[in-house]
């Protein structure tokens, strides 16, 4: 039996093992230092947290600087990546400095926080040798006796005027956030313009961790300009988009089926939703097959080569016709552009009743803009209307003013939007879900499908806004009683 010195002088060479193995390996780390931020959950381990111990760790090495990750929630993604990472690598090197965000500064802080109870804890201190300076232990910024600190921010918030040895972006958007051009933009201008060069002079490596909520929120900007090590792993496994590191094999095997079982995840997509489930759940923007669109809703129609096209063509030549204008301001480049679409309504005795005969789209300066609505109204004829959304204040009427002394003799005049392009877009999806909306077979068909199917969740929104407006316009009135009495089916 050993004495009280050897079983001191054995827990002390254990304590040393176990810190060895803490220092070598982020899994091990976790596991044992679990109890200190979770002590009331037992720790459910799989794969996926195999595979994210293996790619923060090679960051660690230097092995590449940018890792973006797009996981579900609820998955462990902010304890791992937030919490323990930083936590891990202070046992290695205490001197490294850190900027953490979130979307809100309460998520920031709250991370911040649990590391700082790893950090402050007695098994941390007495195993790694690290503490905190005296005089600089805050909730949301901390420093440690070897000069390591954390400061935690919100997306948007400051970015310290120190430069970090790492960043660590974790949620960037709220699903809320994420629906707003506005806010999302926001949040893609901080960190390009704020964020993107604190700790370049210091090779500073980078986490992005958050779930897809837009084809443009942070992910997809990162995406675009590329030079990210990508890790995207769905709720449900799709073969065709399988990330290297995915051992599943079978369309639909779940992420994490321990913890979120078939039952749950069908609760989740239940209360999420489509576009929800689409974004938060498998990480995509849009749900498979469109989201408020659907490619099948829409038939193209050749005019060339059919039985039907004499009296299709003149059942077009007749209808009612509005060209809908939605214009941007961005000349070249990737932003919104501005784009021009023509609908047709045959009537309620012809099926489809609404044909989309023709699409312009371009990023034009004002003169290009005013050019080519002169231009198409000239061809178009005097017989189809032309609206035009209106924007606000008075620039934006001085402008549809102006067009419409230019096109004096056709039907033309501006519309001001009113709620948001969703709901302005209600009656076309409406109607094209019923198998109405037809496409006449151009050039332009694979572009205005391509961008419907995302809607309103993709890069631009043009052709359909502008769609929307011209089918609302020839929805309104006796057009509107006449589709009412319509029965679909």
């Amino acid at each position: 039996m050993l004495d009280d010195e050897e079983l001191d002088e054995l827990r002390s060479e254990i304590a040393m093992i176990e810190a060895e193995l803490c220092r070598k390996d982020l899994k091990t780390f976790v596991q044992t230092a679990w109890h200190i931020v979770e002590g009331g959950n037992t720790l459910s381990w799989n794969w996926h947290l195999d595979l994210l111990c293996r790619e923060l760790m090679a960051l660690s090495r230097g092995e590449g600087a940018k890792l973006l990750v797009n996981v579900p929630p609820g998955t462990m993604k902010s304890l791992l990546i937030s919490v323990f990472w930083p936590a891990w690598e202070w046992t290695r090197d205490p001197s490294l400095k850190y900027f953490c965000a979130s979307y809100g500064q309460d998520l920031a802080t709250r991370d911040t926080m649990k590391m700082r109870d790893i950090v402050s804890s007695d098994w941390y201190r007495h195993t790694f040798d690290v503490k905190f300076r005296a005089d600089q232990e805050q909730k949301t910024w901390f420093i440690n006796t070897a000069g390591g600190w954390r400061v935690a921010s919100s997306v948007g918030g400051r970015g310290t005027g120190e430069h970090p040895d790492r960043r660590i972006i974790d949620d960037p958007h709220s699903a809320e956030q994420a629906r707003s051009d506005v806010e999302r933009q926001r949040a893609i201008d901080w960190y390009d313009q704020t964020i993107s060069t604190r700790g370049v002079t210091k090779n500073v490596r980078e986490v992005v961790v958050m779930q897809r909520l837009h084809e443009q929120d942070l992910s997809g900007h990162l995406l675009e300009k590329g030079g990210w090590r990508h890790i995207m792993l769905p709720m449900k496994f799709e073969k065709d988009r399988a990330c290297v590191g995915d051992p599943r094999a079978e369309e639909g095997d779940l992420l994490w089926p321990e913890l979120f079982p078939k039952e749950k995840v069908a609760a989740l997509e239940l209360s999420l939703a489509e576009y929800g489930t689409a974004g938060q759940l498998q990480q995509r923007p849009a749900p498979l097959g469109g989201g408020l669109f659907k490619e099948e809703w829409f038939r193209i129609v050749d005019l060339t080569g059919m039985d039907e096209t004499a009296e299709l063509m003149r059942r077009l030549k007749t209808a009612r016709k509005c060209r809908a204008w939605d214009v941007a301001g961005t000349v070249g480049g990737t932003g919104a552009r501005t784009a021009g679409v023509k609908v047709a309504d045959l009537g309620p005795d012809v099926r489809p009743r609404f044909y989309i005969e023709s699409v312009v789209k371009d990023r034009w300066g004002a003169y290009e803009v005013d050019q080519a609505i002169h231009a198409l109204a000239a061809s178009d004829g005097r017989k189809v209307r032309i609206r035009e959304e209106q924007e606000g204040g008075s620039a934006g009427k001085a402008v549809i003013a102006a067009r419409a002394r230019s096109l004096s003799g056709w039907d033309y005049r501006g519309v001001t939007a009113t709620g948001d392009k969703e709901t302005r877009a209600n009656q076309l999806r409406t109607q094209a879900e019923a198998g109405e909306v037809a496409l006449v077979k151009a050039a332009w068909n694979a572009d205005f499908i391509a961008e419907a199917t995302v809607f309103p969740n993709g890069r631009t929104k043009d052709q359909i806004d502008a769609a929307a407006h011209a089918f609302n316009e020839l929805m309104t009135g006796a057009a509107a009683a006449r589709v009412g009495k319509v029965k679909w089916g």
